[in-house]
């Protein structure tokens, strides 16, 4: 395993200012030619394989995050000799409900896989809205655990 080019909390420092200001070329500057990145938000799957299909994600990445401004503060989960494990918090145009987990994992000094998963609006377990997407979703499952938490879970009181 090789040491880290930078330590895990400068690099979530570095991560986090990259994103909010929406620096391009920096990003893109992180990956290996060979590098995998696996993007799950909301339940859709992406998966981008080398740098060119990389460079084209993060072109989508950008404008979107250029037309509807994205802040995120970043944290340190964990890190090793070669990955690095961060949570972010933040949202779209001055909203903070967005909730995901990063997985960066190094090949020498880039980024050879880049593992996002990302929830667009994090709502709290009494929400109505977040009650029928889990119920849209998997209509079994969602009314297994409402009758689950009924049952174990004091009520929400906000």
């Amino acid at each position: 395993m090789t040491a880290l080019p930078l330590d895990a909390t400068r690099f979530a420092a570095e991560t986090e200012r990259i994103t909010n200001e929406v620096s391009f070329g920096e990003w893109v500057t992180l990956y290996h030619p060979d590098a995998v990145a696996e993007w799950i938000f909301d339940g859709v799957r992406r998966c981008f394989v080398g740098l060119d299909e990389i460079r084209l994600a993060l072109t989508v990445l950008a404008e979107l995050w250029t037309n509807h401004p994205l802040r995120v503060r970043k944290r340190v989960v964990c890190a090793d000799d070669d990955t690095i494990v961060l949570t972010y918090e933040g949202g779209f145009d001055g909203r903070s409900n967005q909730f995901g987990t990063e997985i960066w994992t190094f090949r020498g000094d880039k980024v050879i896989r880049h593992e996002m998963y990302g929830y667009l609006d994090v709502r709290s377990r009494d929400s109505t809205l977040g009650q029928l997407r889990m119920l849209l979703v998997d209509p079994r499952i969602a009314l297994s655990v409402r009758r689950a938490e009924r049952k174990h879970l004091p009520p929400f009181t906000g």
